[in-house]
């Protein structure tokens, strides 16, 4: 049965809307709602990681870091070529051309 067929409720049928305002809010709420909390390393953990980075720096080996933003994970594959201990942050030249400024809080992995 269709909204077309005699017997269907038609007086409704016209205020059947969605105001931008309302979709804006909408979308905004979908998109909290996929966002992930930003995870916590352990010592051991960490230590890996160091591990592997010195590797990756002493080779000059491409890594693949994976880090927290604004509730969303992303990756990043280059090389490491600074450890900042200042501002805590590592440099990291992506494949791509682009150099990357990662905190040490936003790293989730690195491979």
């Amino acid at each position: 049965m269709n909204k077309l067929t005699p017997g269907s409720n038609m007086r409704w049928e016209s205020s059947r809307m969605i105001l931008p305002e309302h979709r804006e809010q909408w979308l905004c709420y979908r998109e909290q709602q996929q966002k992930v909390a930003r995870p916590l390393l352990d010592e051991q953990r960490w230590s890996e990681i160091e591990w592997v980075l010195r590797e990756g720096m002493n080779e000059n080996a491409s890594l693949v870091f994976t880090y927290w933003e604004n509730g969303a994970v992303y990756k990043v594959v280059g090389t490491c070529q600074f450890i900042d201990h200042t501002f805590k942050q590592f440099r990291v030249h992506a494949e791509d051309g682009e150099a990357y400024y990662l905190d040490f809080s936003a790293i989730v992995n690195v491979e």
